[in-house]
């Protein structure tokens, strides 16, 4: 129940549930089947159809039922979430948080190099006319446990098949690069820079196409 006593999940506001796990459920299966492939692929592993020997496989792993958190504040609207972030980045300046210690346990997260130098990867190509590549096949299993979250209608292969055609000239281009611009501004971040002008702000337009970058403007400053 919100603050005014109306229901939280109700109007727009889909509640979405957990799913539990089921092998003999189509749909799980897909998933499971068209996810482990593609990660076979990548680490040159031998891909396998056989939805029965890895039914078998699967249903061996036993998943720790999900618990919900403890403690966890759901705003009601955008100016709560704001207003909670506001008190916390107040909290952070009063206990004078050092942004490099927290840059420092980012780093010690991350896998020593010798134990991953030998890893051999690569990247998949899509295509989605390639019914063996199992692309779409992921696609449409994830897509319809999404909508079995939300108890939205799922959609068949074909149809999830034709809007996935659409998105990617968007994703091999505007947001790819995007992508980029953004993962370049985190390095210099992680790099430790603290000039100003060492980072930058893009605008780009690829239909005339457009390409111009500008200093950002510091951020405010308040004494605490």
């Amino acid at each position: 129940m919100t603050a005014n006593g109306e229901r939280f999940w109700s109007g727009n506001k889909r509640c979405p549930h957990a799913l539990e796990f089921d092998a003999n459920n189509p749909t799980h299966l897909d998933f499971i089947v068209a996810a482990s492939n593609l990660l076979a692929h990548m680490y040159f592993i031998d891909q396998s159809s056989d939805r029965l020997n890895i039914k078998h496989e699967v249903s061996k792993i036993q998943v720790p039922k999900f618990e919900p958190k403890t403690g966890v504040t759901i705003y009601e609207s955008d100016e709560q979430l704001k207003a909670a972030m506001e008190q916390k980045q107040n909290e952070n300046s009063a206990n004078n948080t050092d942004e490099n210690v927290r840059i420092n346990e980012i780093l010690e997260r991350l896998p020593n190099y010798d134990q991953v130098r030998n890893i051999q990867i690569r990247a998949h190509e899509f295509e989605k006319d390639d019914d063996k590549n199992f692309h779409i096949d992921y696609i449409a299993a994830t897509a319809n446990l999404r909508a079995e979250n939300y108890e939205i209608q799922p959609a068949d292969r074909s149809k999830i098949k034709r809007i996935a055609g659409n998105i990617i000239p968007a994703i091999a281009t505007t947001t790819a690069m995007v992508t980029g611009f953004v993962c370049l501004e985190v390095y210099k971040f992680i790099q430790g820079h603290k000039k100003v002008e060492s980072f930058k702000n893009a605008f780009i337009n690829l239909a005339l196409p457009f390409f111009a970058f500008s200093e950002p403007v510091p951020p405010s400053q308040h004494k605490v």
